[in-house]
């Protein structure tokens, strides 16, 4: 009998608690979004240069929360030649999967597993990434893998022919998914034959040797060409101390990097148009985008979340797909690059027979952007989500790290993220129309639309001139 009181009794209170109006201040009841928060406020956590004898550099942060150490290392490298493109992807990955002669690629999975550690490599066109997790206790074991893999690496032919494998099986089904599709060709056009648009071939993929991969490591991987982030349970001198230890034999090098051509202007402007045997279109609108060092890139961030960028609130999302329900995905993106000028898109993928009314909407979509703008209202909204979402951005200290090497190798201030969100607080209503009319160009689009032009509710000859493009098959 006392437990059922005692039970009901329980209930009533947490029936009153949810029930009762929420007060503050005098008493007075106050709605969520009326409520007032003191301005958001982002700070790097405080990190350490580092500097070690063979002339690697880079940035430290103590972190004895748990005994975890993270290690980045960036080795900055450059396109091959188009004729080799895949080069950086397969060496990268070899390195890695094929060991060293002391840790053979199988017998590396197996050590790093039954220590619960990773040692992870990822090479791409202008940089390659290693990756590296481990508990405190096992760090002078990972530390001389590591050194190992990066000064020693065996490239085995089995492991070039596994990977030479994967690639072309890859190039085979490259033209599987319509997004992808859409997306390369529409890079495609708008870049041209820049490194940009580069895409890996069979050919390219074949004309690859394991003397390629040898000179690849040999031109890139030196200790005055790489960024390195460590975080975690270790102090500077100990982790300075340890690693000029087992990076004692890695020698720095002359090594030069070309700086990535320019983008002056699209390559294509007009109407562009695939057959896919599919029943919905795949369509990428857009133009140039900027480079990141662009004092407008936080304006026009906001500008693109209010455009396409931000989920179903913005508008092209919400006049394409919420409201009409004519597209399965709408958006856009507005992006920078710190090395070449990025792209501007908007993008749907919708029913065939509706095509024709997404395409109408989008374009609509950008010119009200540029000719009318958001309101105050809308550009506050939208700062405010984009604001809180960046606080993600410094869950843990290994976060920190990764995007201090990134901005170091890019040329960018380290404290572009503390700058970026006082601009961000700052910008008006005024600042995002004058971004719109200055960087979008709905007059001088490139359009690209993929699928089965004889389901769609109107030909996109009535738009404009069209030039019908193969897709290649491999």
């Amino acid at each position: 009998m006392k437990r059922k009181v005692l039970t009901t009794l329980l209930a009533l209170i947490l029936v009153a608690a949810f029930a009762a109006p929420s007060f503050a201040g005098h008493g007075k009841w106050v709605h969520p979004s009326k409520l007032k928060y003191p301005p958001l406020k982002v700070k790097t956590p405080k990190y350490v240069d580092i500097s070690l004898d063979n002339g690697l550099s880079g940035f430290f942060i103590e972190d004895h929360e748990i005994p975890v150490v993270n290690i980045v290392l960036l080795v900055k490298t450059y396109y091959p030649d188009r004729a080799k493109y895949g080069l950086n992807e397969m060496a990268g990955w070899v390195m890695r999967n094929g060991g060293t002669e002391t840790w053979p690629g199988d017998k590396l999975n197996d050590e790093l597993e039954f220590i619960a550690a990773s040692v992870e490599i990822n090479s791409y066109n202008l940089s390659t990434y290693v990756m590296v997790n481990c508990l405190k206790k096992d760090l002078d074991h990972v530390l001389d893998i590591l050194a190992d893999l990066l000064i020693n690496p065996a490239f085995p032919e089995d492991k070039i022919d596994m990977k030479r494998k994967t690639m072309l099986e890859e190039i085979r089904r490259k033209n599987d998914e319509p997004r992808e599709v859409a997306n390369r060709e529409f890079d495609k056009l708008i870049y041209g034959d820049h490194p940009f648009a580069w895409e890996k071939t069979t050919a390219s993929v074949n004309a690859i040797t394991r003397d390629d991969l040898v000179d690849f490591h040999n031109k890139y991987f030196h200790p005055n060409n790489a960024i390195i982030g460590i975080s975690g349970d270790v102090s500077k001198d100990e982790i300075v101390s340890k690693l000029n230890t087992v990076f004692a034999g890695w020698k720095p090098a002359d090594v030069t990097i070309p700086a990535v051509p320019p983008v002056e202007k699209p390559a294509n402007r007009g109407y562009f148009y695939a057959y896919k045997d599919i029943n919905q279109a795949y369509m990428m609108i857009g133009h140039l985008g900027i480079k990141s060092d662009n004092p407008d890139r936080c304006a026009l961030n906001i500008m693109n979340h209010i455009l396409g960028g931000g989920g179903f609130t913005s508008w092209i999302t919400h006049e394409v797909r919420s409201k009409r329900g004519l597209a399965y995905s709408a958006g856009s993106r507005f992006g920078s690059n710190a090395f070449a000028r990025d792209e501007f898109y908007a993008f749907a993928q919708s029913k065939a027979d509706a095509y024709s009314t997404s395409l109408d909407l989008i374009v609509k979509q950008i010119k009200r952007m540029k000719t009318e703008g958001p309101t105050a209202e809308e550009v506050k909204k939208a700062v405010d989500s984009y604001l809180n979402s960046k606080v993600f951005d410094y869950e843990n200290k290994s976060q920190v790290i990764y995007r201090l090497v990134r901005l170091r190798f890019e040329g960018r201030p380290l404290d572009t993220p503390e700058k970026d969100m006082e601009t961000y607080s700052k910008l008006t209503a005024d600042d995002i129309r004058r971004v719109a009319k200055k960087y979008l160009h709905p007059e001088d689009l490139t359009v690209f639309v993929l699928g089965n032009a004889k389901l769609f509710d109107r030909p996109l000859s009535t738009f404009g001139k069209v030039t019908e493009i193969d897709l290649e098959e491999e």
